[in-house]
C-alpha cells in the first residue's frame, strides 16, 4: 500500500489524537511509466494537524505567494468603503504545486521518494521558528534536516538505512566519511560524460 492509499487511514486514526486543520495535495507533474488500466497518481497527501487549536505555531507572512488575480490583473474590491486593489500576495491554498525532484537536479540525491527543497521550506518556515527543533522520523535523504539548517532550526533525524544515513551525514555537513568510507556525492551520468569530454585530447589542432 502506497503513501497516498494509506493516508485515509492514517487520518481517521490521527483524529482522535491531534486537531486537523487542512488537508494539504501536494500535486506534482507526470514522469516515469504511468498506469494503463487506472489513472496514474499525480499527488500526495500532507496532513497539518496541531495538538491545541488556540496555541500553535503558523506563520502566514513567511509563506505568501503570489495572488495571480489580484496582481496581475489589477482587480478592485468594490465592497468595501474606499475600492481597493486586491491583495498581490496571499496565503497558499490546499493544493500546492512543487515539481518532483529529478535525476538532473542539483538536489537530487539516489532515493525514489525524495522530497522537494521547496515543499520542505514552506512547510518549517509555516510552523516553526528560528531556534526549533524540528523531528523527521523518516529521514530519507535528509531533506527536512537540510532545510532546518539553512532556515537556523534545529533538528533530529531518524533513517533505518545505512545508504541513506551516510547521505544524511554528508548533505549536513557532519561527517567526511563513515566506517573509513569517504562520502562523496556520486557523479550523474551526464556529469561524468561532461569531464570525460573535457579531459579528452582534442583531434584538432
Amino acid at each position: 500500500m502506497t503513501a497516498t492509499q494509506f493516508m485515509p487511514f492514517f487520518d481517521i486514526f490521527l483524529r482522535k489524537k491531534i486537531n486537523i486543520l487542512s488537508r494539504i495535495i501536494w500535486s506534482y507533474d507526470s514522469s516515469g511509466v504511468q498506469a494503463k488500466k487506472h489513472f496514474g497518481s499525480m499527488y500526495e497527501p500532507i496532513l497539518f494537524g496541531v495538538k491545541n487549536k488556540k496555541n500553535y505555531t503558523f506563520n502566514s507572512k513567511d509563506i505568501l505567494v503570489e495572488a495571480k488575480t489580484g496582481s496581475k490583473r489589477k482587480l478592485i474590491d468594490y465592497r468595501k468603503e474606499i475600492p481597493t486593489v486586491y491583495n498581490s500576495e496571499k496565503v497558499p491554498g490546499n493544493v500546492w504545486e512543487f515539481p518532483r525532484v529529478r535525476y538532473r537536479m542539483e538536489e537530487y540525491e539516489d532515493h525514489p521518494t525524495q522530497k522537494p527543497i521547496a515543499l520542505l521550506e514552506r512547510i518549517i518556515k509555516a510552523s516553526s521558528n528560528v531556534g526549533d527543533t524540528i523531528l523527521d522520523p523518516f529521514s530519507g535523504t535528509f531533506t527536512t534536516s537540510f532545510v532546518a539548517k539553512e532556515l537556523k532550526r534545529n533538528s533530529i533525524g531518524i533513517e533505518l538505512q545505512e545508504k541513506y544515513v551516510k547521505i544524511g551525514l554528508r548533505r549536513l555537513n557532519i561527517a567526511e566519511e563513515f566506517n573509513g568510507e569517504k562520502l562523496e556525492k556520486i557523479p550523474k551520468t551526464f556529469e561524468k560524460n561532461k569531464a570525460l569530454i573535457k579531459n579528452t585530447p582534442s583531434l584538432f589542432t
